[in-house]
């Protein structure tokens, strides 16, 4: 391999270690466990942000991580603010403005009347996404961040 085919192979995924590339994005999927605002506090940290699925190609990417680790994953959706209204909170963007769900049906039902955080399953679920206690302290998380990818210059 020239030195420029090397090159150009390392500048296609600029995602750091222990993130994996899907189109202009790098995603970590968590081995730790937290709880929901713990799990937005450790993407920060790691320079990134809980993931905000925009897309039926996104979401299919995240599906098949998900289920290949057979873990169910934080997601930035909540509806804490106030029931009912589910928001992208990295973005504060509304779902309803997004165009995209893909909520397990039944889902979100508030069980308890104390699910206010979303999660991607991938444990026998397929990625549907669930609302859950944000106090719940055992689930890994899904953070992203741009893949820094600038293309070719000159």
């Amino acid at each position: 391999m020239s030195d420029h085919q090397r090159s150009l192979n390392q500048d296609a995924s600029t995602c750091p270690s222990g993130w994996m590339r899907h189109d202009n994005s790098c995603y970590h999927f968590s081995h730790d466990q937290e709880d929901w605002p713990n799990a937005m506090t450790m993407c920060h940290i790691l320079s990134g942000k809980l993931v905000e699925i925009e897309s039926s190609a996104e979401q299919a990417f995240l599906a098949s991580m998900a289920t290949r680790f057979d873990k169910n994953y934080w997601i930035a959706l909540s509806d804490i603010q106030e029931e009912g209204v589910w928001v992208w909170m990295e973005t504060t963007t509304p779902m309803s403005q997004t165009g995209y769900s893909n909520w397990h049906p039944g889902q979100p039902n508030n069980s308890g009347q104390n699910q206010n955080c979303a999660t991607l399953n991938g444990h026998n679920e397929n990625g549907l996404w669930n609302d859950w206690q944000c106090s719940e302290p055992n689930l890994p998380y899904i953070c992203e961040k741009p893949d820094g990818f600038q293309g070719i210059v000159g």
